[in-house]
């Protein structure tokens, strides 16, 4: 709230923003922490030639302020009042922003031709595969299947080097990665809802990933995301500070790299609710873990570099600039020759052991 030498009107101004009367597009307070305006979708796909509508939604409910459109890239989607327009293959920031208020809201479009798009599932009326396992089984080297909104099961290992990119609203019950395939994960929670979906990823021999922006979430429910009977519960709740596992649910991880895999590249994404978040077996691989969140975990990395004839593995890679929150222990470091416990530099693991 800027400062005003006249106390009457201090009094008065904050009294209309405990009332909701500031909520004219020049009474917007600055200080204030609500969100004034978001749009119906955080990302969007879409066809080439395609047109959808974003509906810009306003804090406080029942409000509405002036806005402008805007694209960052017209040469991929345009915006007039709401309405996108496809215009060619690759991505743009669709934005609103209240009209001179720093207030603004962003949509990602993301614009494929037809070959590529019909890989998708879930969307709404169906889409080209009913399930995960069926794009899956019929993918090929280089395909982006694209998912949207719902709860995804995958029981078929992924084969292929592959892409997954979810939309807001994408929950998948875990995922395995084998004959030497890579993967590409973005935008997508992995969910655990019972032992049928553990909502775990495993990277197997000879495989690599590539992982951004994705979600690790242990909070079983009696229903699954996306269901009519899992969002009423999730209304029911809405307002009330819900506390997850202080230790992490036992006996649980949310990602393992098994032993020889190539790579792994993880990147803005968060683990929460599980006994361990990130399992790292014997490999002389590449690992990048960094500006990612643990938290309620009892061990958020555990690596393990033990090969054979009592010969540590040449992992190698960066683990720095993660956050972690009520988590026993960040780190579990076990090399032969003991077991370390704490911060971990791994640029200094190979000069020092």
């Amino acid at each position: 709230m800027r400062k005003i030498s006249c106390a009457m009107v201090i009094t008065a101004i904050f009294a209309a923003c405990l009332l909701g009367a500031c909520v004219s597009k020049d009474d917007l307070c600055e200080d204030e922490k609500a969100e004034y305006v978001r749009l119906s979708e955080s990302v969007k796909f879409m066809v080439t030639g395609e047109e959808a509508d974003l509906h810009a939604v306003f804090t406080p409910r029942g409000t509405s302020f002036e806005v402008e459109w805007s694209s960052d890239n017209l040469a991929v989607a345009k915006v007039d009042e709401g309405r996108v327009t496809a215009l060619s293959s690759g991505r743009a920031q669709i934005a609103v922003n209240i009209i001179n208020t720093k207030h603004k809201a962003v949509c990602e479009v993301i614009v494929n031709d037809k070959e590529v798009s019909e890989k998708y599932l879930g969307r709404e009326g169906g889409g080209r595969y009913s399930s995960l396992d069926g794009a899956i089984e019929d993918s090929v080297d280089g395909d982006c299947i694209l998912l949207f909104r719902g709860f995804h099961v995958a029981t078929l290992p992924v084969t292929k080097n592959i892409k997954l990119l979810g939309e807001q609203g994408v929950y998948v019950g875990g995922l395995t990665v084998t004959s030497g395939a890579d993967v590409n994960l973005e935008n997508i929670t992995f969910y655990t809802s019972d032992r049928e979906h553990s909502g775990s990823v495993s990277i197997g021999s000879g495989c690599g990933a590539i992982v951004k922006n994705c979600r690790f979430v242990y909070d079983v429910k009696e229903e699954l995301p996306g269901s009519d009977a899992y969002e009423q519960e999730e209304d029911n709740v809405q307002g009330q500070e819900k506390e997850p596992p202080r230790h992490g649910a036992e006996n649980t991880a949310a990602f393992k790299l098994e032993e020889g895999f190539t790579k792994l590249h993880l990147s803005g994404s968060s683990f929460s609710g599980y006994g361990l978040a990130l399992d790292v077996l014997p490999s002389d691989g590449e690992i990048l873990v960094r500006d990612n969140t643990f938290s309620s975990c009892a061990t958020a990395i555990r690596v393990d570099v033990r090969g054979e004839n009592a010969e540590n593995t040449a992992l190698h890679g960066i683990i720095q600039s993660n956050v972690f929150s009520g988590i026993d222990h960040p780190t579990v470091f076990n090399y032969n020759g003991g077991l370390y416990m704490g911060a971990l530099k791994f640029d200094d693991y190979k000069a020092e052991k």
